[in-house]
This record gives C-alpha cells, structure tokens and sequence, in this order.
C-alpha cells in the first residue's frame, strides 16, 4: 500500500502476528478459476487499469457468517479511459459472483507531495466531491483539499484550507445552498461552509473543544447541525482511530457553536451520525477499538440506549449508513475469530440488536496470515442491502506471493468491494487495481444516480473511480 497508508495504519500490523501462533487454519483459501477481467487503459499516462470477478461462489477463503436477534489537477489524468483487451487473472482468486466493470478513474492533485481522500459523496447535481488532506500530519505539511467534478469526473474546481500543518478533511453533506465541510484546522474541530458553484468559502468555524480534536461528520437537522468527532487525542497523527473521547458539537445553521457535550464513555472516536425519525443514530469505536459502536439519542444527544457489537480482539468500525425500511449498517474490520484483518459488516434493527452479521477476507486467495481486508466505508441499497469499500494487500516485508499465471501479486493493493443482499449474503465482491504494479484502496464509497457506484481511491491523488451499475 502507498507509505501515507502503512504510517498511518503501522499499528494493524502488529496485532496478527502476535496472535498467529493461535489462528485458526480451517478457512484454507482454494484455487478457483475467473471469468477473464477487463482491462482499461488511461489514455494519458498508458497505465493499464482492471478488476477481477470471479463466477465461482466457492466461499472458503475467510467468510463467517451469523444471523442474531440478539443483542490535479485533472489536466493531468483527465481523457476518457477505453476498454482494450484483457490481463490474466489470478489463478489462486477466491472471489464470488460477477461484480460489475469499472467505467472510468480520473485524479485530482493537491498542493502537497500527496493526496489522500476520507470521504465522497455523490451532490445533488449528480456532480462528485472528495474530502480529505493533501500532505501528511506527521511533518505538519497537511491542508485540507476539497475536490468537486462533473458526473464524468471532469474537475469543476477544488480548494485548499490552512496553512501547511495538522488540518484534516473528513466529510462532507449538502444542505439547500452549499456544501458543509467536516475536519480540523490546527488540532482544532472545524466546519466550512462552501458554494456550490464555486466552492468559494461562506462562512468558517473553529472550535477548541479540547485537546487535539476534530469534527468526523455532521448531520443537518432543524435547529442546525450536530457534528460528531473526538477530543483529546492521545494519538494525534492517526486519522482513523485517535484514542481520545467522544463527543458532540451542537451549532446553528451558520456555523455558531450553542452547546456540546461528550458521548457516553463507550465510544471513544465518533465516527458517523445520521438523523432518524426525530432520533439521532452515532457510530464509533469503544475505548481501545476494541469493539464497534452504537447509540441511538434524541435530537437534544440524550441518550435512549448504546450497544457494543464485536468479538475476543479488536473491531475497529468506521462505516455506517441507514437503510430505506431504518436498518442500521455497520462496517470496519476485525482480528475477532479471524487469521487477519477481515472485513467485518452487520446489520442491526432500530432497538439495537443485531440480525445478521458476516466476516469476509483474503479475497485473492493468497496467505491468509499476511492479507489485510481493511473497510472504510459503506452505504445501503436499495434493494435492502449494502455495499462495502476496502483496500485489500499485504504490508509484511518478509512475505510476497504471487500466483501462478498472473502479474498479481499479494503486496500489490487493491480497491475491494463486497455487495450485501438484505439478508447478508454475499452477492459478489470484485477488486479493482492498476496492472504496472501500482498500489490502489478504496476510501470511501457513495451510490450514483444510474445505479453504480463512484469511489474514492487512495493512489497518492484524489482518486475518483465510477463502477458500472449492479
């Protein structure tokens, strides 16, 4: 994976070696053969661009599955990408269904040495926008960039925000005249308040709310917003899990700050909030991301229950979105009765409690001891399901595995995706990747008007990937 990514997520590799010595070995991958994948070629720099699918559901590779009722600059990638010929595919691949094709990949650069994205969403003018940083936090290079393209990925303009130091970009939601922007300006939680057209700045909040801390998500409702995050950050550098406080941030509509207060010592990193029925729903991390997260609050953050969901190790959950019948998703991945880090999705009903949830890993059928399945994101479909986006790949030096009769091999990363039916069976999951060896992951994930999908991809740009409908 791109270096932002291993000093970011350094930490996940420790964990599984120190628990090899007792993985379970009874989900040995098997050779499984493909239906030959598409290759797609980027006319301006030649890189040759494909994804895997496979038609077997042979599912032996790393699935677990339980059902409870309990508790750029686009100057410089920007031409049209043509589908031409085909690559082999891994002979060793344990993928399951017929995924659907990519469409296109366009990028976006930042001012910095690099660009990594936390977040996509698909704007009601059927255009896309990313969030996230161009830089790193760790040399204090980073300012937040926010990218907007057309349906086809053409760059209408992008913005930077801060001085070259610690700032994030995590999220984005549209309201009626603009685009809210999630993240932090100097160690501080921030929103900003865009036009649509232009991107230019309305209007810009900062709060100390303690500590080293940040705004993740924020969510419109009618006395404002309610922006959910953390405080205190112990781990300051890491943009995933920051082992610090939860916590709530309640503003007006024009970014004024009328109260705040910490979330219930069960969740330690807030990760997403969304609005249900005049009851907010907030998703997160326990202390020690040691399990996912969940409480249900009315509008005022009064708390009407939290839940825990996970295993004997670490759950990390990073995903949630909201189905059309209520149902609440969850996402991220797990050491928890697995050889690695699997990707790790649940579905849960409006009490809490859990209906089904599903474990799924080492989709390219290689070591399972070396593979990371990490999950990002999530959104519902609708056909009562859900979609998830990882990045899948190794990071361990003194293992590479290729398989034979194919140019692919396990440190080389790829964007992964899984399709949930309503019932959590897995439809199919494919991955998209760069054939010249480049390393590709997927961030954050929103549906699109014709039925596909569009992807943010960390590729050392903003990566804005389209997926054919499904």
């Amino acid at each position: 994976m791109i270096i932002y990514i291993k000093m970011k997520k350094l930490i996940y590799l420790l964990i599984p070696i120190l628990l090899t010595s007792c993985s379970s070995s009874e989900n040995e991958p098997i050779d499984s053969p493909l239906n030959t994948p598409s290759s797609i070629n980027s006319d301006s720099n030649n890189d040759l661009y494909t994804s895997d699918s496979s038609s077997s559901n042979d599912s032996s590779s790393s699935i677990d599955s339980v059902t409870s009722g309990d508790n750029e600059n686009i100057e410089s990638e920007n031409n049209e990408i043509s589908t031409e010929g085909s690559s082999q595919p891994s002979s060793c691949s344990n993928l399951i269904g017929n995924g659907p094709d990519m469409e296109w990949i366009k990028s976006v650069e930042g001012s910095e040495e690099e660009a990594h994205a936390h977040f996509v969403y698909t704007t009601n003018d059927n255009g896309f926008i990313q969030v996230g940083e161009t830089g790193f936090l760790d040399n204090n290079t980073a300012k937040i960039l926010v990218a907007k393209t057309d349906s086809k990925g053409s760059m209408i303009w992008k913005k930077e925000f801060g001085n070259s130091g610690h700032n994030l970009g995590n999220s984005v939601v549209e309201v009626s005249d603009g685009y809210i922007i999630s993240g932090s300006l100097n160690k501080n939680s921030t929103i900003i308040k865009l036009n649509k057209s232009d991107g230019e700045q309305k209007w810009l909040s900062t709060f100390d709310n303690g500590g080293t801390d940040a705004i993740e998500h924020v969510v419109e409702i009618s006395t404002g917003l309610v922006g959910i995050g953390y405080i205190n950050a112990e781990d300051e550098n890491n943009t995933f899990y920051t082992e610090g406080t939860g916590y709530m941030t309640f503003l007006d509509s024009q970014g004024n700050k009328i109260s705040s207060k910490n979330i219930d010592s069960q969740m330690s990193h807030a990760y997403r909030i969304y609005s249900i029925n005049n009851s907010l729903i907030i998703s997160g991390l326990s202390p020690g991301a040691e399990d996912y997260s969940l409480m249900k609050t009315d509008l005022n953050g009064e708390m009407e229950w939290i839940k825990t969901y996970g295993g004997e190790n670490k759950d990390h959950c990073f995903a949630m979105d909201i189905g059309n019948d209520n149902s609440i998703f969850l996402s991220g991945h797990t050491i928890s009765g697995t050889e690695n880090w699997d990707s790790y999705t649940m579905k849960i009903d409006q009490n809490g409690d859990k209906l089904w949830e599903m474990k799924r890993g080492n989709p390219r059928g290689f070591n399972p001891l070396y593979i990371h399945d990490e999950v990002w994101d999530l959104k519902a479909t609708p056909d009562g399901g859900c979609i998830i986006v990882a990045g899948t790949g190794d990071e361990y030096s003194e293992y590479s595995e290729k398989c034979e009769g194919s140019i692919d091999q396990s440190d080389t990363w790829h964007v992964y995706l899984i399709k949930f039916s309503k019932d959590g069976d897995i439809e199919w999951d494919r991955t998209y990747y760069r054939t010249d060896g480049g390393d590709w992951a997927g961030e954050a994930i929103d549906l699109t008007p014709d039925g596909g999908a569009i992807i943010a991809v960390d590729n050392s740009v903003f990566g804005f990937l389209k997926i054919s409908p499904f």
